[in-house]
């Protein structure tokens, strides 16, 4: 034992006096460098003790000086000897290369640009150090702020950074986890994008991203984008395409380009351009067709809780629809639809979501919609054309032969009619300009009124609440023709007679050849008698097709997903026709006909002049 206890003993002296012998070189250099002033560098032994090289002595990195007095000149100090790995990625780098050619430094000059003072140089994971996370942005921002980034790259790093959400987290929360500039572009080896090898490489940028976001990437590697990418397509998009760069946000901030109201301009990046169409054989334009469709016009009108391409596509596990894990897929489409529209059934499959004008092969859904389209194009042409005629040779004859008739007084509105006429005449107006406003929300006569999210929520409630006064004024108007003895005669009156078609007849040969007398009409000519039941028509075709939109859920319970497309398009052209008909019939004759010009009064007092060509039905 004493001979084990006398080793031990000579040991430790052995290495106490190795390493005092040591650190004397040390004590012996801050004899000069430890002076102020002395005219060499300074050093602080205090300082330098406590950094990361403060056990090599000044002697593991200036190896040439072992002893005093020394050279003036010191041999350059290289950090390969002990970091070489380090090293060789520094000077692979893009920064290194650029550090070496345009700012002439080498060796330990191209680590101590980053790393700072060699003689307080601290571990990555002291907070202290310069390459700390904490200190990360001020050490990159040194070399960053002297260049014009902006003009060359688009992009201030630092000031752009600051206003993501990673930025936002690290600087405004002090959230040390949030990315910095090496989580995204390495540190050693930090290459320019367009390098095979960089982080920031197009498609190294999921791996990139995964780092942090593991669940966001695995389920971007399963999709068609990122199946595209990991084959080497290089249109095919990856993180930054969609999240952005240095203009990342967080999802819910509205300058975000993955925000709810930026969704469809993002995705339309790719899916609305016709190179990319043509090039990958993509179906034509889907994000024109969804903003014609009913989803499309709400989320135009400003609507951001109407469905968008995430909606129904998903966000990163975006799949094609023939793949049967797709969320578009037609046996998964119940599902999907389901999350907005609990009782959506499976006649939800039976339709088109994107319907294109331009499909090359209209299946049989598409060839009824378009029949129904074309039919309605054609209606509204002969049916709007010939009232203008009809009107246009009317004109004609009292311009140039004077009235047909005297203005003897009459009462032609009761008080009833006129208050049921003022209630239609407001709905009818009102849901005319909030429909449209509805399906062209960037009209500057739509943005007057309804603007944004708010102002699309008040144009659906609106459109909804003139729809069901609208509704309720037509049960009025049919129980007060059955029930009350006005009503009944007043039916009587408007129903149609062989009379109306010879009147008809007569008219226009005396208006168009001049010849003969106008038609004695009864208490309602055969135009009135038009119009009534034209009005009746529409008014059931209206209600009908919008109830089908407005009771939407029910709908997709029990109609078939193209039957609903068919309703929709069904309701917007009969708007059209009705609008159109009351601007080039109604109008001409309560207004412009030169019978009762300015106006013809009987809407307000119940009166009309009559002469000659009217006489009372007994």
């Amino acid at each position: 034992m004493g001979r084990l206890a006398a080793a031990s003993l000579t040991l430790l002296l052995s290495f106490a006096l190795a390493a005092e012998v040591r650190a004397e070189p040390d004590h012996a250099c801050l004899d000069c460098h430890g002076i102020k002033d002395s005219g060499v560098p300074l050093v602080s032994g205090e300082i330098f003790s406590r950094s990361v090289h403060g056990g090599l002595g000044c002697s593991g990195c200036h190896s040439d000086k072992d002893g005093y007095p020394h050279a003036k000149r010191s041999a350059a100090v290289s950090c390969a000897g002990c970091h070489d790995a380090a090293a060789k990625a520094v000077r692979a780098s893009d920064h290194g290369r650029h550090l070496v050619k345009f700012e002439s430094k080498s060796g330990a000059g191209l680590c101590l640009s980053c790393h700072s003072s060699p003689h307080d140089l601290r571990r990555v994971k002291d907070a202290h150090a310069s390459v700390s996370r904490g200190h990360i942005l001020e050490t990159c921002n040194q070399c960053h702020q002297k260049r014009d980034f902006k003009a060359e790259f688009g992009v201030e790093p630092m000031s752009s950074y600051a206003d993501t959400v990673h930025g936002k987290a690290f600087l405004g929360k002090k959230n040390l986890r949030a990315a910095v500039c090496t989580d995204c572009h390495g540190s050693h080896d930090l290459d320019y994008a367009k390098n095979s090898s960089s982080k920031a490489y197009r498609f190294n940028i999921p791996k990139t991203c995964g780092r942090c976001h593991p669940g966001p990437a695995a389920a971007y590697a399963r999709s068609i984008h990122g199946a595209k990418a990991a084959s080497g397509v290089k249109d095919s998009p990856v993180c930054t395409d969609c999240h952005g760069e240095h203009t990342i946000k967080a999802q819910r901030e509205p300058g975000s380009s993955v925000f709810t109201g930026s969704i469809v301009k993002t995705c339309s990046n790719c899916h609305g351009s016709e190179k990319l169409i043509a090039k990958f054989g993509m179906p034509l334009d889907p994000t024109k067709a969804y903003s014609d469709s009913y989803h499309g016009v709400a989320f135009r009108a400003g609507n951001l809780s109407s469905a968008n391409c995430s909606s129904c596509h998903g966000h990163h596990d975006i799949l094609p629809s023939s793949d049967t894990a797709s969320s578009v897929h037609p046996g998964n489409l119940q599902k999907t639809c389901g999350a907005c529209h609990a009782r959506a059934g499976e006649l939800v499959s039976m339709g088109k979501v994107h319907r294109a004008n331009s499909t090359p092969a209209p299946d049989f859904q598409e060839k009824v919609l378009r029949l129904v389209k074309w039919s309605y194009v054609l209606l509204i042409a002969l049916t709007i054309g010939g009232m203008l005629g009809h009107n246009m040779l009317d004109h004609k004859r009292k311009m140039l032969l004077g009235p047909a008739h005297g203005h003897a007084a009459g009462e032609r509105l009761s008080l009833n009619e006129r208050l049921q006429h003022l209630a239609l005449m407001a709905t009818f107006i009102g849901l005319a300009y909030t429909g449209f406003c509805h399906t062209y929300p960037e009209a500057v006569w739509s943005k007057v009124v309804f603007h944004g999210a708010g102002g699309a929520a008040a144009r659906s409630f609106l459109h909804r609440a003139l729809a069901a006064a609208f509704m309720g004024l037509s049960v009025y108007h049919i129980l007060w023709l059955g029930a009350a003895k006005e009503g009944r005669s007043e039916l009587l009156a408007m129903l149609p007679r062989r009379r109306d078609v010879v009147d008809a007849f007569q008219l226009q040969l005396y208006n168009l050849l001049h010849r003969g007398t106008p038609p004695k009409f009864d208490r309602f000519n055969y135009m009135e008698k038009a119009e009534y039941w034209a009005l009746i028509w529409g008014s059931f075709v209206m209600v009908a097709t919008g109830c089908v939109a407005w009771f939407r859920d029910l709908s997709l319970r029990f109609i078939p997903k193209w039957c609903i497309d068919l309703a929709l398009l069904i309701h917007f052209m009969e708007a059209i026709l009705a609008c159109l008909a009351i601007l080039v019939w109604h109008s001409y004759w309560t207004v412009f006909d030169v019978d009762v010009y300015p106006m013809n009064w009987a809407w307000i007092t119940g009166k009309i002049r009559r002469g000659p060509d009217h006489q009372d039905a007994e």
